[in-house]
């Protein structure tokens, strides 16, 4: 008796799938229409899609400075020969010479901006 009571049941609800699962008919005119044919998608590799998304991120500007500042520091302790008076004054050079270069980039471009800014005014009056 349990195995009609169970067949019942699934026999019913068999009925109710079928008839729920019944998709509205659509129209020759539609399925034309909405058929776009694309180009398939290439993926990179892992490594080469990895470093573009790390080049185009924040984290790149820190990064290169610090390695850029370790091999400034690197050569000069190779060319120094260990000799850290050597070293510090080559260092110094470096550093004083990377202040001024600094400062005369910001006044040439602190410049160009301004004379952008003030034809821009002159062009709104």
């Amino acid at each position: 008796m349990a195995n009609t009571g169970r067949s019942r049941s699934s026999g019913s609800s068999r009925s109710s799938k079928s008839s729920s699962s019944k998709k509205p008919a659509r129209s020759s005119g539609s399925r034309s229409t909405s058929r776009k044919t694309t180009a398939p998608v290439q993926t990179e590799s892992g490594a080469s899609s990895l470093f573009k998304r790390f080049a185009s991120s924040r984290a790149v500007m820190p990064v290169i400075f610090i390695a850029a500042s370790l091999l400034i520091v690197g050569l000069d302790l190779l060319i120094s020969w260990n000799s850290y008076e050597t070293f510090f004054k080559i260092l110094g050079v470096e550093v004083l010479l990377a202040v001024v270069v600094w400062v005369i980039l910001t006044l040439v471009f602190s410049g160009k901006k301004n004379k952008d800014t003030d034809s821009a005014v002159e062009d709104e009056v």
